[in-house]
């Protein structure tokens, strides 16, 4: 839809509790609106438009990327995956940790750190630190300098100071003033 002079394709409904309040559905026609004229937020469900075939949302159980079961809190929006081994996860951890406030390791993005864990060189962020530049060197589209530059950028990464090393690590509740 077009609203406030740019077009909305997508309003997040990430949050268990309004979906639940709102008792919205697949399919549902929703009044939406831009909150603070950017964010695209569901503000109703127009009931007297449904076809009485809708049915509530059916919450995943189980992790899609490594099948264990979820995990709900009452005291939190968010819905985890208990898995520490879980794939996803430890991408996400690994981009959390190389990111420029935490450990900058540059030249670890999203595809590096794919394609290293898809080759299985690493399996845990303290692999990072026992990658050579001759394993990099092995894979496919990794040239000379791209190797030496990210193993430097690896070893340069151990001289930050302990508050970016803690936030790395990515520990529940632990943000960067509580690191600091």
């Amino acid at each position: 839809v077009r609203l406030s002079g740019t077009t909305v394709s997508r309003a997040t409904l990430h949050n268990r509790g309004e979906i639940e309040r709102k008792d919205i559905r697949e399919g549902d026609i929703v009044l939406v609106q831009k909150a603070g004229e950017i964010i695209p937020q569901v503000l109703e469900v127009l009931v007297d438009r449904r076809d009485g075939e809708l049915k509530p949302y059916r919450y995943p159980e189980d992790c899609p990327a490594c099948g264990e079961a979820l995990a709900f809190s009452d005291e939190e929006v968010a819905v985890r995956c208990v898995n520490p081994a879980c794939p996803a996860q430890l991408f996400r951890r690994i981009l959390h940790f190389a990111a420029r406030n935490q450990m900058d390791i540059e030249g670890l993005g999203g595809k590096w750190a794919s394609i290293l864990l898809e080759q299985g060189l690493i399996r845990s962020l303290p692999d990072l630190y026992r990658l050579g530049e001759a394993q990099l060197l092995e894979l496919e589209r990794m040239g000379e300098k791209s190797a030496t530059n990210l193993v430097a950028s690896i070893e340069a990464s151990k001289r930050r100071p302990w508050r970016r090393k803690i936030f790395a690590l990515g520990i529940r509740h632990v943000g960067e003033e509580t690191a600091r």
